[in-house]
């Protein structure tokens, strides 16, 4: 038990940054969950519009739903990307950053039309849509960052996949022997046998014999 402790432990020390984001988002979902499900479940359309009318006018009723099976599924897909940090799975990180990426797209679609309506509106709206307009801006702008910190984590993971596995097949290839050269033996001069012919290795014919020239 103590050993998955400590592993856990240096996961959140290497990845600390990772894991900052994740209790961030966290803290910014829940709410935003328990605000979407009161309404989903608890009010009905007419009571939607009537308790905020401006951003009914920007999220109609019949989103909410759909917005509510995304954020569970955001919260599902944080907890899995934590997983897959710990168990160094890369690729499986990488469907789980899908999620979020899809998150800050939706965010930005919602931001457009309430800073429109804000501008157009010469800033004379209700103080709760311009607290959820200032909070969805600086959520988007945080999202960015966070994605950014996302695709670095998943670029040290990719690393760290390909380091381990390279280690691995190293260990399981077989050691070769590097062998050297057997040296070739020298024979002894005794076992050299050395003989000598007294016979003359030219040909001594008369039809080759010239006679030296006379003087």
């Amino acid at each position: 038990m103590s050993g998955n402790e400590n592993k856990c432990s240096k996961t959140i020390a290497k990845n600390l940054l990772f894991f900052a984001v994740l209790l961030i988002e966290f803290l910014v979902i829940i709410p935003t969950v328990v605000f979407t499900f009161l309404n989903v479940f608890e009010y009905d359309e007419t009571r939607y519009k009537t308790y905020h009318p401006e951003l009914s006018g920007i999220v109609g009723f019949h989103f909410l739903l759909p917005i509510f099976v995304y954020q569970i599924l955001w919260l599902l897909s944080n907890i899995g990307s934590a997983v897959t940090v710990h168990t160094n799975t890369p690729y499986i990180f990488f469907f789980t950053l899908l999620v979020p990426i899809f998150g800050l797209i939706v965010s930005i679609v919602i931001l457009v039309p309430s800073v429109e309506h804000v501008i157009t509106q010469n800033f004379d709206v209700n103080g709760y849509f311009m607290g959820f307009v200032c909070t969805l801006f600086v959520f988007v702008i945080a999202m960015i960052l966070f994605t950014i910190s996302r695709f670095a984590t998943l670029r040290k993971l990719m690393k760290k996949n390909v380091v381990q596995n390279t280690a691995e097949k190293s260990a399981e290839d077989p050691q070769q022997e590097h062998c050297a050269p057997a040296l070739k033996r020298m024979k002894d001069p005794d076992e050299i046998s050395t003989t000598f012919s007294r016979r003359s290795t030219m040909s001594m014919n008369d039809e080759l014999y010239i006679p030296p020239p006379r003087i």
